[in-house]
């Protein structure tokens, strides 16, 4: 639709008050989520390596938004670190969480057709039992010259190697990534770090030929050994 849509990222790759409720569809409680949330926040504060690099990410996709007319909305917006660093987006997740404005499901976006300037997400779709749904809801909810930006895991043969035996998320090369079937657990932070690495890469030409809207505007890789040494926010840390 005009111009181009970032729409894969790629580095080496985030209300008010306590909820306390329990939503169907196989999600779990958002007081479970916003426990795990909590504990991610204080490991960012304690993990200054991690900070760095995920504020990194953060300048490199405030960079990228376009300047189309629509709301940025952050999908994932976990315990709120994006909105910290570009307070005009639109903090949602799949549970309500005190760092969200609104519940919103990746794969079945609220928005009207044509009607979103911005998707920006970090560490989403690796997250996602069905990704193939969140593309086609992105290629329905961008306006023309919109962008879909995400940082994600990237899986090289020695950071790959890192995150299936140091990392506590699954890293599967071997599944199909643009299949029906779920391609991680039905919780908000079940994953499989290799999801992205098989569509922008291994899988670019089909991830085209599927939503042709979507162009590809830049896959980008970077800080190398950095994330999975560091241990993210929840891993054992193998460096400061």
């Amino acid at each position: 639709r005009g111009e181009p849509r970032p729409a894969g990222g790629g580095g080496l790759q985030a209300p008010v008050g306590e909820p306390a409720i329990e939503l169907s569809g196989g999600h779990g409680s958002a007081a479970e989520l916003v426990e795990r949330l909590r504990a991610q926040r204080a490991a960012w504060e304690a993990r200054p390596a991690v900070r760095s690099l995920y504020q990194d990410w953060h300048s490199t996709i405030v960079e990228r938004l376009a300047s189309v007319p629509g709301e940025t909305v952050e999908l994932g917006a976990g315990f709120g670190a994006f909105p910290e660093h570009h307070p005009a987006a639109v903090a949602t997740d799949i549970l309500p969480t005190p760092w969200t404005q609104r519940t919103v499901d990746a794969e079945s976006l609220p928005f009207e057709d044509r009607s979103v300037a911005n998707l920006v997400m970090t560490d989403v779709i690796h997250h996602l039992p069905h990704p193939p749904r969140l593309f086609a809801e992105a290629e329905r909810a961008l306006r023309p010259g919109g962008r879909l930006i995400a940082v994600e895991p990237y899986c090289s043969p020695i950071s790959g190697f890192a995150y299936r035996h140091f990392h506590c998320e699954v890293a599967d090369p071997d599944v199909d990534p643009f299949a029906e079937r779920p391609l991680s657990g039905p919780g908000p932070l079940d994953a499989n770090n290799a999801l992205v690495t098989l569509i922008f890469w291994r899988g670019l030409e089909l991830f085209r030929a599927l939503w042709p809207e979507l162009r590809v505007a830049e896959r980008r890789r970077f800080a190398l050994l950095a994330y999975p040494l560091s241990g993210g926010l929840e891993g054992r840390r193998l460096a400061p």
